[in-house]
This record gives structure tokens, sequence and C-alpha cells, in this order.
């Protein structure tokens, strides 16, 4: 039976987990259910609503727990609860043997340049429009088709500017006019077209494979900054759309509407947050790595890869090894073990089990790709305003164009790196030594 401590018998300061768990506590909502507890969730909006915590195997069903194997925050939640049931629900902070209370863990807290970032975000629309030309001049115009005559409809390589330049405004497209006629008169395009044409290029399919192309482009100047730690991340999110889907609902008898979602799988770099490949699909995430490897593959040095549990397989796994890297992938609660037949998954195995504390570490490197999730929403939007499917994935391509300029231009100011895109090349402001940097980082 496992003995349940109370807070006066430990003088050391409580940690994060176990501060959380106090929180928990607090706000109440834990059941008993024969041996094991039910502890709510602290996120609102978690998937999982409560988990179940088992004190006599010292267990719990959430994420946090099957990955470290050690005591979570809601197991420490049960222990407090158990405590205060016994009369003590007074105490917040119990004092110990010297009489003085312990203090709350200081949550973790990471270096900023802030004149960096100031220096990057003052200018940084200037900057993207001055580099968005530069990576047009890459664009080539297509052929004409065989048997037309006249003149082309439009100068590809302006459309595309344009398509960008609006998605980086988060403006609609008529809106977005007087900043596109800005760029002629700082002649960063030829020909400002009219708002029909920039749509109509929107639901062309050649307008995917350009944006693509774009989207490698842009982050290959980053790769001077990845290459010397070689850690990815990998993940995928949802945009909402701006249309409604409806159906009729035979269990309850009535009309139903919601927003449809685009799928998007990214892969990152977790030193600069580079998109360095992307698939716009709805389909399930674990098919989708080997592809984002092989695309990041082509100009990044890859050494360690991190991802979560939906992308556990042995081919994921294989792939990974394969392009010289080693894999960070959680094991599920009914993983198989040293059993399975595949070297790759055994390695893995052993590394999770016997290095936890060195998986985790590397692990937690995964958290960048939320971060990145959170800044393309944040700046450009979390649902895209096109209606057709075509238009909806050239938007979201767009989006991650802008992201990764972004990038340039904050790397440009925090490691003094030299931009040469196409016809143009942006220095940094300030002198910075660049292996200083990326030890600091």
């Amino acid at each position: 039976m496992a003995t349940i401590p109370t807070p006066t018998e430990s003088q050391a300061l409580p940690t994060s987990r176990e501060e959380r768990g106090r929180q928990i506590a607090k706000l109440g909502g834990i059941r008993q259910i024969g041996a094991r507890y039910v502890v709510p969730s602290q996120s609102i909006n978690a998937a999982c609503p409560t988990y179940v915590v088992d004190l006599v195997e010292q267990t719990c069903t959430c994420p946090d727990y099957a990955t470290r194997l050690k005591p979570c925050k809601h197991q420490e939640a049960v222990m407090f609860w158990l405590v205060w049931e016994a009369g003590m629900s007074g105490i917040e902070n119990p004092p110990t043997e010297t009489g003085t209370a312990p203090k709350a863990p200081k949550r973790p807290t990471y270096p900023r340049n802030n004149a960096a970032i100031n220096r990057a975000q003052t200018t940084e629309k200037d900057r993207v429009a001055v580099l968005l030309k530069g990576l047009c001049e890459g664009i080539e115009q297509p052929p004409r088709e065989p048997g037309k005559r006249g003149r082309n409809a439009y100068c590809i390589r302006d459309v595309i500017f344009w398509i960008i330049m609006k998605v980086f405004t988060t403006l609609s497209g008529r809106r977005a006019k007087s900043d596109i006629r800005a760029c002629k008169e700082r002649q960063q395009i030829g020909k400002v077209y009219a708002v029909s044409t920039m749509f109509r290029a929107m639901l062309e399919e050649s307008t995917t494979a350009i944006l693509l192309y774009l989207l490698e482009a842009s982050a290959a100047p980053l790769a001077v900054i990845e290459n010397r730690l070689g850690q990815l991340a990998v993940d995928s999110t949802g945009f909402h759309t701006r249309v409604f889907e409806r159906w009729f609902s035979h269990k309850h008898g009535k009309m139903k509407a919601e927003h449809p979602f685009m799928k998007l799988h990214i892969m990152v770099g977790t030193e600069t947050h580079v998109v360095t490949g992307a698939i716009v699909s709805n389909a399930a995430d674990c098919p989708q790595l080997p592809e984002l490897l092989d695309t990041t593959t082509k100009q990044f040095v890859v050494r360690e890869v991190s991802a979560d549990k939906a992308y556990l397989s042995k081919k994921n796994l294989e792939a990974i090894n394969k392009a010289g890297a080693t894999p960070f992938i959680p094991f599920k609660e009914n993983s198989v073990g040293m059993s399975s037949k595949s070297e790759y998954w055994r390695r893995m195995w052993c590394h999770f089990t016997l290095k936890a504390d060195d998986f985790a570490k590397s692990y937690h490197r995964r958290s960048n790709v939320e971060t990145v999730m959170h800044m393309i929403k944040s700046k450009f939007g979390a649902a895209v305003r096109a209606k057709t499917p075509r238009a909806q994935i050239n938007e979201i391509l767009a989006k991650l164009i802008c992201h990764n300029l972004s990038c340039i231009v904050q790397a440009i100011e925090d490691h003094g790196i030299q931009i040469d895109l196409g016809s143009v090349t942006l220095t940094p402001t300030t002198t910075v030594d660049l292996d200083t940097t990326l030890v600091e980082s």
C-alpha cells in the first residue's frame, strides 16, 4: 500500500508538479472510485476532461505519466486532497521544521533579446516585402499554351507577390490593394492587376507548386543556423474555413452545421522556428512524416526528430534512422518493447526506458512546433478566407511563406547572418557573433 506523505514531512521546496497538484486539489472535483481516484484536468480545453490515478500501482492515465513514468501533478493532487480531507484544508503553505513556509516554485524562464526583437518587428513589414521581391525573382513565366494567341493573362511573378503580401497583411483582397500599390511605387512589382486576377490565380493548381517551391526557398537561408544542432520537430494543426457543412443527424433528429477545417502537417527547425516542409491534407498524421523528412533533408542536416505518439510507427522510425537522425517519439501504453522485430523500435525502446531523463529532454524540443503553430495563427489568422479547397491550400501555404520570411528577419537581428535572396541582400543592423548566440540559445 502506497504511503501518503503529508506536506510537513519534507523540508525541500515543492516542485512545479507538486505546486500544480496543489492547485488542482484546491479547485476540488476529485472523486474516489474504489482504490482509484478521478482527477479533473487542469486545462479547460483538454482532450481528456478527467484522468484516473491509482495510488496502489502509482500510475496515472495522463500523457505526462505515460511519457516520464514518474509521479505527475494528478498524483500529487490526490495526495494533497487526501491530506486536506483529513482535516488540513485550511493550510495552504504549511510551515516546515524551521518555522518558515516554502515558497512556490518559479516557472522556468528563457532569456530574450528584447532589443533585437524590437528592431525586427518594427521593420518587419518593409523587410518582408524586400525579401519577397528577391524570392519571387526565381519564378519563371510559364510558356504559352500551344495554339493560344494573344498576350499572357498576367505576370505570374507579380500575382504570386500579391497573394503572399495579401496574406501577410491579413486583409481582404480589395483592402490590401493599397499596400500592393505602395509596393509598385517602390518598384517591387511590375504591375498592379485587378483583384479578380489575384483570386483567379489562387484557384490554379500550378500556384500550389510555385508556393511549395517558395516555401523551400524561404527556409534555405536559415539552414546555416539549424544545421549546427539539427533538431527538428513535426506535428499537425487545423485551420477553420469560412464555409458551413450541413447534414442531418439521425441520432438527434435535426440538422447540424459546422465549419470544416483544413489540416496542415509541418516539420520545423527548433532553433529559428522555420518551417522546413509542409503538407496540406486531411489525412492521418503518421503517414506524412517520411515525405516531410524527405523535403527537409534536401537542404537541412537532420540529427534529431521529435514527434508525439501519433507518429509512432516502424516505418517512421526506419525513415528517421535512414536519414541519419535519432527519433524521439514516446511509446504508447500498449506498445511492445524488446519483443518487436524492428531493430529501430528496440533501439528507441532502450533509450526510452533506460535513459528516460535524456529522452524527455530531447523530446521536449517538440514544444517548439506548438510555438510555430501559435506564431502562424496569431499573426496571420487561424482561419482561411478562401472558399474553394484549392484556394484554401494556397492560402495556408502563403501563411507559411510569410512566417518563414518573418523568421529570416528575426534571425538577421538575433544571429547577425546576412541573407541573399535573388537580387536582394539584407544585412543585420548590428554585428552579432553567430557561434556565441547559438551557444547561449
